[in-house]
C-alpha cells in the first residue's frame, strides 16, 4: 500500500480464483469451472482514513485476465 500526502492510499492486489467455485445450496452441487486466464483478477483500490482512523475504500476497480497476476 502506498500512502499519499493528501491522506489517501493506493492498494493493488491480485486474486487467483482457481479454487473458488459456486456451490448451490438447494442441491449441494458444486459448479467447477476450468482454469483460464480469466481466473486471475487484478484489483486497484483508493482508500482514505475516516474519523475513527479506519481505512475506507473510496474506489475499487478490477480487471479479469490480467497478465500481471497470472503465474
Amino acid at each position: 500500500m502506498t500512502v499519499h500526502e493528501d491522506g489517501t492510499a493506493a492498494l493493488v492486489y491480485c486474486e487467483g480464483r482457481t479454487k473458488a467455485f459456486n456451490k448451490f445450496l438447494g442441491t449441494g452441487k458444486t459448479d467447477v469451472t476450468p482454469v483460464t486466464k480469466n481466473s486471475y483478477v487484478i484489483y486497484a483500490a483508493s482508500l482514505r482514513k475516516n474519523g475513527n482512523g479506519v481505512w475506507v475504500t473510496e474506489r475499487l476497480s478490477s480487471q479479469r485476465g490480467s497478465a500481471k497476476c497470472r503465474p
